[in-house]
């Protein structure tokens, strides 16, 4: 297993999608206490990965094996509003409800850990399929939050000291 952090660019805005009883617009999910992170649950990208497995011919069961950071890394911009029509009135009329958003052009971060199995190019390709076809929007995901990905590197870097047993340490 190795601990990746993941870069993505949305092609398309990611709408939020829990609806504040106060001023009515919708927000994204946010982790408990002061930090207040933007939260994309693992669930949506354990179902994006199936999906790019299937589309790819591999990796089916190795991708229920990665574990995902649900907090991600990313701020919204100020003024991070966006309109989401969804139908019409009768007397022919708009309707729309208001989303915070991840917009279009914006970067973000999400970290996991990877089985060894799937190398780098090949989870590349996975979450390449996964950001054209399905995406990461809890609003309607499929129609928003489209993405492509920027770069995958290691999280932290572990090296073991280097220590030989043989020898006593000293200064």
């Amino acid at each position: 297993m190795r601990e990746l952090s993941v870069r993505i660019r949305f092609t398309n805005a990611s709408l939020g999608n829990e609806k504040d009883p106060k001023t009515g617009r919708f927000k994204f999910q946010r982790s408990p206490g002061p930090s207040g992170k933007i939260l994309f649950l693992a669930t949506w990208h354990q179902a994006n990965m199936k999906l790019a497995a299937e589309m790819m011919g591999r990796h089916y069961e190795t991708v229920k094996k990665i574990f995902w950071d649900i907090e991600i890394d990313g701020e919204l911009k100020e003024k991070c509003l966006a309109r989401c029509y969804y139908k019409k009135t009768p007397k022919g009329r708009d309707r729309w409800s208001t989303h915070e958003s991840l917009t279009r052009g914006q970067s973000i971060s999400i970290n996991c850990v990877v089985p060894h199995d799937i190398d780098d190019e090949d989870f590349w390709t996975l979450l390449q399929i996964a950001g054209k076809y399905k995406g990461l929007s809890p609003w309607q995901p499929g129609t928003y939050g489209q993405y492509e990905v920027v770069s995958i590197r290691p999280r932290r870097v572990i090296t073991p000291p280097h220590i030989d047993a043989d020898k006593e340490n000293t200064i």
